[in-house]
């Protein structure tokens, strides 16, 4: 790859030609070098002891309660019904209706139908 850029421009009446150069450029990453710090660190000694723990089951008697008991004496008697059929004296009304005397007449209707015939096909199961 060339540093030189070339501009050529060409008009019936300008000739003009040119050639440029590419500044350069060169970079170069800069070093970096780290190290790690030393860390060093003491923890404290722990020693624990379990505590010592004794329990008793504690004692439990019990007795079953003692339960008498009586069934109420109940002395019912029967209340005594007597009771009489109510007389019922029961007279049809009378009733008498007319009714009003009715003669209609109706026009007469003759009509015509169409007659209709089908054709019908027997199908036979396989």
């Amino acid at each position: 790859m060339s540093n030189a850029i070339a501009l050529k421009v060409t008009a019936s009446f300008i000739h003009l030609s040119s050639e440029l150069e590419r500044p350069s450029l060169e970079l170069e990453r800069p070093s970096l070098e780290l190290e790690r710090p030393s860390l060093e660190l003491e923890t404290p000694s722990l020693e624990l002891e379990r505590p010592s723990l004794e329990l008793e089951r504690p004692s439990l008697e019990l007795e079953r309660p003692s339960l008498e008991l009586e069934r109420p004496s109940l002395e019912l008697e029967r209340p005594s019904l007597e009771l009489e059929r109510p007389s019922l004296e029961l007279e049809r009304p009378s009733l008498e209706l007319e009714t009003p005397s009715l003669e209609l007449e109706t026009p007469s209707l003759e009509l015509e139908t169409p007659s209709l015939e089908l054709e019908t096909r027997n199908f036979e199961n396989p």
